[in-house]
């Protein structure tokens, strides 16, 4: 047997003993193999973490030891009453409640325009439930609409207010859009300058009994009362036991905080016990109220002119109603 042949023989040995192995270690397309497939496989082992993950949630949070929410809306307890602006569609009617003229200037697309002023009769009362159902109505909104609600700032109580009232009514799908007009066009989402109209329909409402407060509730001592008026106000008269909270605590520049943030301005309050809130301003207790609501409180909206009518139907003449026994205690304040 010459040298040669041993050879050969050797090398041909050595072929059929290696070629198991290439094949185990390949990733082949067409024949060639694709080295970072490979690599992929190893490296990728566990499923791939993506962006807006659990998994890449907990990365971020690992060095606080706490995860972060995802959006604003996940820091409040009832996010889900807001609607994320990338989410409203064509079946949801838009309604722009700013009691300014912005709506002229621009809005957003498709949007039809009812001021929260709409709502009040000449005196600035609230108008009947029917009353306001013929306002929705006459344009052309209907208890079965997906309504989403936004004003030119979350901070004005606008669309907090126009939330209540259409809550009270028993509206069945209704948010607040998550951001104002201004967040709307920086996200480059469509607007428009002409006006949108829908004809008329019957709006059928169904009241709920839970959103605005009577006069023998509010007196029956079982509810929690804050008073938002501005405090110079609750110090001529106030409502006996109520709290004093300035509406200013639950604004950071022009939106409502976030749900840490309304944790501690609201710490004093028993979660367990429900909630009053009054002033002689719509907006502006609707904007508590609304935070309220937010942060998972049952909370109800009453007006400073229903208890001194009721108070003054009783009292001595020449007093001021309902200034004894009432707590100097203003929340948001430490």
């Amino acid at each position: 047997m010459t040298e040669s042949y041993i050879l050969e023989t050797l090398i041909i040995l050595s072929l059929i003993a290696l070629s198991p192995l290439a094949d185990a270690g390949c990733s082949c397309s067409g024949g060639t193999w694709d080295p970072s497939s490979f690599l992929n496989s190893e490296l990728g082992s566990s499923q791939p973490v993506q962006i807006g993950s659990t998994q890449n949630s907990d990365v971020a949070a690992s060095g606080s030891g706490s995860k972060k929410p995802l959006n604003r809306a996940d820091s409040f307890p009832n996010g889900e009453l807001l609607k994320p602006m990338k989410s409203v569609s064509s079946s949801d009617v838009v309604i722009d409640v700013s009691n300014t003229d912005s709506y002229a200037a621009s809005h957003i697309k498709n949007a039809i325009w009812i001021p929260t002023r709409n709502f009040l009769d000449g005196e600035g009362n609230l108008k009947t439930a029917q009353e306001l159902a013929t306002v929705l109505g006459d344009t052309g909104v209907s208890r079965d609409n997906s309504i989403v609600l936004y004003a030119g700032k979350e901070s004005s109580g606008e669309a907090e207010f126009a939330f209540l009232v259409l809550h009270y009514l028993g509206q069945k799908d209704l948010l607040l859009l998550d951001g104002s007009l201004a967040d709307w066009k920086a996200a480059g989402l469509p607007e428009e300058v002409s006006e949108s109209k829908k004809p008329g329909v019957e709006y059928k409402p169904e009241v709920r009994t839970d959103v605005i407060a009577e006069y023998e509730y509010v007196n029956s001592g079982q509810a929690q009362i804050i008073d938002v008026r501005p405090f110079v106000e609750f110090g001529k008269g106030r409502i006996p036991g109520s709290i004093a909270l300035d509406p200013a605590n639950v604004i950071k520049g022009d939106k409502i905080k976030t749900g840490a943030d309304l944790s501690t301005v609201f710490s004093r309050l028993d979660k367990e016990k429900p909630i009053v809130v009054y002033s002689d301003d719509y907006s502006r207790s609707a904007l508590v109220w609304y935070a309220l609501q937010l942060m998972g409180y049952d909370a109800r909206l009453y007006t400073w002119e229903d208890w001194k009518a009721h108070e003054n139907a009783d009292a001595p003449t020449g007093t001021t109603p309902a200034a004894a026994g009432s707590k100097y205690t203003k929340l948001g304040t430490t």
